[in-house]
């Protein structure tokens, strides 16, 4: 007899606690259904079920809420017939935002195009870069040949540049090219024309201010600021080291090696030191490798030595 008071309070207790999560559920749909209103969407069940965390069978179940949400929608939908069928004045809200709308797309159209142009702009850089070098070398030209000569010889103009550019190419230093291509620049035929009309040594110091301006900056073309630093003679911010009689002595030998065939081309920089003295490969078909890597000082005693073998 004693459980059947505890059985019955048990249910009144579940009773009450389900009303009250009904209660919070229906005032959590309420809730939503004002965010809703504020913020502009339209008021739909999904757009409620959503917003209030149930699912759109359980706003059906409650008849008070399916009414009161048709009342609400049927409301907007008047709201909004009024607003249509009234013309909308020059200084409307309605106006308003549809001249700033169609002003947002042409300024957007404006900038895109401004954008296409400018991108186009960037890549004609290189080009004046190379029309300037070229009007400097026609403008030469033209001056030589305008000078009056004491014999009336006519020189074709598309004759001397091809002479010039000859010459111009031959005289390029190994050293030089060699610093320009590991730097991952291209060496076209402009670049080349401009090398020929300074010193190497002059070469060197813009290929050293080129080294330093891009470790410093982002460049878009390397060719082409290279090719003006060198045209303007261009040099380091920071005085460069003199090198040693003893260094000079290896920049010249090793020079004549490489061109000689007697060592392997590979830039001083990458060489290997070992006691203090810079080792170099020696080319040596006796070796799997190919070479032999010998202390400079060693390769220049053999290289002499070959030398004098082939002349005696």
């Amino acid at each position: 007899m004693a459980k059947q008071p505890n059985r019955e309070k048990q249910t009144a207790v579940l009773r009450s606690a389900q009303q009250k999560r009904k209660e919070q559920k229906r005032e959590q749909v309420f809730r939503a259904i004002e965010e809703i209103k504020k913020s502009g969407k339209p008021l739909t069940f999904p757009n409620i079920a959503q917003v209030a965390g149930c699912s759109i069978s359980y706003l059906y179940k409650w008849t008070e809420l399916t009414e009161y949400i048709h009342d609400l929608q049927s409301q907007k939908t008047q709201q909004l017939n009024s607003l249509e069928s009234k013309q909308p004045g020059p200084h409307s809200l309605k106006t308003l935002s549809e001249v700033f709308k169609q002003r947002i797309r042409e300024l957007s159209d404006e900038n895109r195009e401004l954008k296409r142009q400018n991108q186009n702009l960037r890549g004609h850089v290189a080009e004046i870069f190379e029309l300037k070098s070229e009007c400097e070398r026609l403008r030469t030209q033209i001056k030589q040949l305008t000078t009056p000569e004491s014999s009336p010889k006519v020189v074709s103009l598309n004759s001397v540049p091809k002479k010039s550019d000859n010459g111009e190419l031959k005289n390029i230093s190994q050293e030089i090219t060699h610093l320009i291509t590991e730097m991952g620049i291209k060496i076209g035929v402009r670049l080349k024309q401009e090398i020929a009309k300074h010193e190497p040594e002059r070469v060197k110091l813009a290929i050293s201010a080129f080294e330093q301006y891009r470790s410093h900056n982002s460049i878009e073309n390397p060719g082409a600021c290279l090719l003006a630093m060198i045209r303007d003679e261009a040099e380091p911010n920071v005085p460069l080291k003199a090198m040693t009689p003893l260094e000079d002595e290896f920049e010249r030998w090793y020079c004549q090696a490489i061109e000689g065939g007697f060592c392997q081309d590979v830039p001083k920089k990458y060489l290997p030191i070992q006691q203090g003295e810079i080792q170099v490969r020696v080319n040596n078909d006796k070796f799997s490798s190919g070479y032999e890597l010998l202390s400079w000082q060693i390769a220049k005693a053999k290289m002499e030595l070959d030398e004098d073998s082939s002349i005696s």
